[in-house]
């Protein structure tokens, strides 16, 4: 029998494809350590950043904004470092008792049919004039660390309010506070957030956490001095509720519906654990006020830039 011998042609390709398979699962074997040490240090990264940022599980009583507007972990920060920051660089700082002028709107519409329900326009001139006089907005945290605790604000502090809480403060307030880097207080009646008159709660929630103070006008917008205590206590302590659940962040004041409220009304306010409280007599908030009787000024949709200006500028404590 004749044995078989290969030629060095045929011992040349056996060689090749050998070290060809080698060398693929060299490089696989290779490819794969690499790829299960990269999944190993994501996961790693990845929970450990989880773990450092678990993410808001309760009201946030420290609640505070940047310097545009949005809101900062107040769980990190010193709060007055947050407020520094925000907005009172380059500003002349008080601490005395001069008082803060608290301007309150309603509804903002094209329709402008009635003393309370301002153009969209004229709201603009308006939050532009005060703007453009070098006024600084302030949240209700400053003003009531201002009110407390002395803490210094702007020379040119004011705060912006809205009553009620139409759905039209959504859409036609606050594009226009968003446009002049302002920030304001809207006291929401809470008895039908469904977004068609009142708030819808997505708009509240969005506002919120832009940087929108949202805070109690009562669930049915009674008037107080008319009920029972027990009963104020519930329309005060239900709204209050309702917008916690919300926004996820503490509810701590309060404006009195049409400016009516007596002993029982204060007493109810500070059961429920608000801290402000505002009524519609006109003047500027300053620490003479009961904290739970605050001054604010009415601007009524029938003043012209002329009576606005006068308003502003007369408005004393």
């Amino acid at each position: 029998m004749l044995k078989r011998t290969l030629s060095p042609r045929n011992i040349s390709y056996k060689s090749f494809f050998k070290n060809k398979i080698s060398l693929s699962i060299l490089i696989f074997s290779l490819l794969f350590v690499l790829f299960s040490i990269y999944l190993i240090t994501h996961n790693t990264s990845y929970k450990n950043s989880i773990a450092s940022n678990p993410g808001p599980t309760s009201i946030d009583e420290n609640h505070a904004v940047s310097e545009n507007g949005l809101k900062k972990d107040s769980s990190s920060i010193d709060q007055n470092t947050i407020q520094n920051e925000r907005s009172f660089n380059n500003a002349n700082l008080i601490t005395d008792n001069r008082g803060v002028p608290v301007l309150y709107y309603h509804s903002v519409r094209e329709s402008a049919d009635n003393e309370v329900t301002i153009s969209p326009e004229s709201l603009r001139m308006q939050l532009k004039y005060i703007k453009d006089q070098g006024y600084i907005t302030l949240t209700l945290d400053e003003l009531k660390n201002y009110l407390l605790n002395s803490s210094p604000i702007p020379e040119k502090s004011i705060v912006i309010t809205f009553d009620d809480g139409y759905m039209d403060n959504y859409y036609n307030a606050f594009p226009i506070l968003k446009n002049l880097n302002m920030v304001a207080t809207i006291f929401c009646i809470t008895s039908d957030l469904d977004g068609s008159y009142y708030l819808s709660k997505e708009a509240i929630r969005e506002m919120s956490d832009y940087g929108i103070d949202i805070e109690s006008h009562t669930v049915n917008h009674p008037k107080l001095n008319q009920l029972t205590y027990d009963k104020q206590l519930r329309e005060l302590k239900e709204s209050k509720e309702t917008l916690e659940s919300i926004t996820g962040k503490k509810v701590d004041s309060i404006a009195y519906p049409f400016g009516d409220f007596n002993d029982d009304s204060v007493k109810a306010a500070k059961d429920s654990g608000y801290t402000l409280a505002f009524t519609t007599k006109r003047g500027l908030s300053d620490r003479d006020d009961n904290i739970l009787k605050l001054d604010r000024i009415y601007i009524s949709s029938k003043y012209d830039m002329s009576t606005f200006k006068e308003v502003l500028a007369q408005t004393k404590k």
